[in-house]
């Protein structure tokens, strides 16, 4: 009997999680403050910043509170938006926010310094508004929503918008329905989230689900491009120009090693906590990530990079359905079921020149771990020369108390033109302006 890779190799990464979800590297708030990010990797440690208010914004629960960055950042209340969830720039200057159930686009324009924004609603009546996207198409621009089984588009101008039309409708709903729209020259590329935990069922409807799509800004051509993307609600475009995704991957999956513990197949806590890894992948037309047939492995590799896969126990014994070696890699493990929703390039932004070729990785936070994942935003630079990111760096964190209970959950971070970082927060339904050191 082979003895266990995962206390071999896999346990590498599980004492890391452990360290620092137990304390060693906590300020009072049980948050990590070191600058060791949960991977084992070094940056910049961050440390608690107050949190000041706007002019006119009410800081609800974040009143008092602080946000731990990196040195000589700022931190701001900037707006309230409730439910605020994922976040878009226009041409002119206005920050975009939608708002989930509550059905809403939010406007956002800045006002005088120390003054928060001027909040309007552009859009309202919609069912559940999630990823946003400004594209050009016929030298106007045209903003792009994903509205739980649609995907709606309006011409944009001067604040208002106009000409409402559907570029995808009749998806399903139910399960992982947050829609999340990319625009790349003419093409829009979108994620169908899976409706279950790891179901096969969901690889055999119509559509299927579990998927990354693309369809033409005139809603031709509409097709299924990756297969195996369990909750792809993460997409952006890397600096060398392919598609990336942030992936929700599964929870409590059964111990996959046939080795000298005896545990093949069971629930073993200790694994679940710390597997699957949550997902970074390149995303190309025939792409297969695996689910729910593989599942990421970290054995032997503590920097959670380019990971294999290995079957899971229930749906794919001995690789009978899908030979997990024929998977495309995860390019990036992250820490599991810390739910990565937030996912943004940074190239061609005004950040700092430390954050301005990577990607901001925003997380929800576990919904049911013990201890729970917390809230955070990381940051995980581009290889140029491998063309692929590397292990992600602490950047925020600071929502989530030290027994585990939170005042906000982060859903997004992108740039701003001000080089400021804005996040969203849905749980307190606020914007932060996160400012560096210059």
């Amino acid at each position: 009997m082979p003895r266990s890779p995962y206390r071999a190799g896999a346990a590498v990464a599980l004492s890391i999680g452990l360290t620092l979800t137990l304390g060693a590297f906590t300020n009072t708030s049980g948050t990590n403050t070191s600058g060791t990010t949960e991977n084992g990797t070094k940056a910049d440690a961050l440390a608690p910043v107050a949190l000041t208010v706007a002019g006119g914004v009410d800081p609800g629960t974040a009143a008092g509170k602080s946000l731990n960055l990196r040195k000589g950042w700022t931190a701001e209340v900037w707006a309230n938006v409730p439910g605020a969830r994922r976040l878009a720039w226009t041409p002119d200057g206005r920050l975009l926010v939608s708002t989930g159930a509550n059905g809403t686009i939010a406007q956002l324009t800045p006002a005088a310094a120390g003054q928060g924004p001027t909040v309007t609603t552009l859009a309202t009546g919609l069912q559940h508004t999630q990823g946003l996207a400004l594209a050009r198409d016929k030298g106007r621009s045209v903003l792009l929503v994903g509205d739980r089984t649609r995907i709606v588009a309006w011409d944009y101008a001067a604040g208002a918008v106009s000409n409402q039309r559907l570029i995808v409708d009749g998806l399903p709903s139910g399960g992982h329905d947050r829609i999340t729209p990319v625009v790349r020259g003419d093409q829009v590329f979108y994620n169908l989230g899976s409706l279950t935990n790891d179901s096969p069922a969901d690889r055999t409807g119509t559509p299927e689900r579990a998927t990354i799509a693309q369809v033409g800004l005139d809603g031709t051509g509409n097709h299924t491009i990756a297969t195996g993307v369990r909750n792809g609600s993460g997409l952006s475009f890397a600096p060398d120009g392919t598609l990336f995704a942030a992936i929700n991957q599964s929870d409590n999956q059964p111990y996959p090693f046939k080795d000298d513990t005896g545990q093949y197949g069971q629930q073993v806590s200790a694994y679940i906590n710390e597997n699957p890894v949550d997902q970074v992948a390149r995303i190309r037309p025939g792409t297969e990530l695996g689910w729910p047939y593989c599942l990421p492995d970290t054995t032997g590799r503590p920097d959670r990079t380019n990971l294999g896969y290995v079957s899971q126990p229930l749906n794919n014994p001995d690789g009978t359905v899908l030979d997990c070696a024929t998977a495309d890699r995860t390019a990036l493990g992250l820490p599991a079921h810390g739910a990565p929703l937030g996912f943004a390039f940074t190239q061609d932004s005004k950040l700092p020149r430390s954050l301005s070729s990577g990607a901001l990785i925003t997380s929800h936070g576990s919904w049911n771990r013990t201890p729970p994942r917390e809230p955070s935003v990381v940051y995980s630079p581009w290889d140029a020369r491998k063309r692929t990111l590397t292990p992600p760096q602490p950047l925020v964190t600071g929502w989530q108390n030290a027994d585990g209970t939170r005042w906000g959950r982060s859903v997004d971070a992108i740039p701003g033109p001000d080089g400021s970082l804005y996040v969203t927060d849905d749980q307190a339904g606020l914007v932060y302006r996160l400012t560096p050191g210059r």
